[in-house]
């Protein structure tokens, strides 16, 4: 008599799939309602950081706006007091969009009050938050001009060229002229000249050309340049 073996039936992938979810359910559903919190969590964070972000903002601009209705006799004092709150918002969001604002501001009273090495601090901080910012060029640009009136020239010609460099710099016509006439302070007449040309040959038009070709006229008089 020929015995007969019991056919084992193929499992599908389906069925071996279920059977894995079955058999790991637990763990499964463990790992589901984990992400789920996880993206709850997330959620609610960015809510959150917005919300106090707005608040910061709120709260320095209404700062800044009392500042600019404070009457002459109390300029000085009201300034102080302006100081301490920007400077402790900056402290307390050194990070994000509220911290780069409250440095601006703040290096703007420093400007105002010609404290030049705390507004060029100050500019520098915010340009740390966000190099990539739409503000950075400003920043750098305000940091060179603070530099200048420090008599730094090393630094001057540093941060106009990092302003020159942004994406969105609105200064470029100025930062070259003011480039070439500090390399020209260095003695450095072929730089000088090497800027002035670029704004010659770029912004044709400008009226820091005129200036630009007016120094090139000088210093080939001078025998400076070629």
């Amino acid at each position: 008599m020929t015995n007969i073996q019991p056919v084992e039936e193929k499992k599908t992938f389906g069925d071996k799939f279920s059977l894995f979810l079955t058999k790991n359910r637990v763990w499964i559903l463990g790992i589901i309602i984990t992400l789920i919190i996880v993206a709850v969590v997330l959620a609610v964070v960015k809510v959150v950081s917005t919300e106090a972000h707005q608040k910061g903002l709120t709260e320095l601009d209404s700062i800044v706006y009392n500042l600019t209705k404070t009457e002459e006799a109390s300029l000085p004092a009201a300034k102080t007091e302006a100081l301490e709150k920007i400077t402790a918002l900056a402290d307390k969001n050194s990070s994000n969009i509220v911290g780069l604002r409250a440095q601006m501001a703040a290096a703007d009273i420093y400007f105002s009050n010609e404290n030049w090495s705390e507004a060029r601090d100050a500019w520098l901080k915010a340009t740390a938050i966000d190099e990539k910012a739409y503000t950075a060029s400003v920043c750098y640009y305000n940091a060179a001009v603070c530099s200048e009136e420090l008599n730094d020239t090393d630094s001057a010609i540093t941060y106009y060229e990092k302003a020159l460099a942004g994406e969105y710099c609105e200064f470029d016509t100025h930062i070259l002229f003011s480039l070439g006439r500090l390399l020209e302070s260095k003695s450095d007449f072929a730089g000088a000249a090497e800027k002035y040309n670029e704004l010659k040959n770029s912004y044709p038009n400008d009226p820091w050309t005129d200036l630009a070709q007016s120094r090139l006229i000088a210093l080939q008089s001078e025998n400076k340049i070629q």
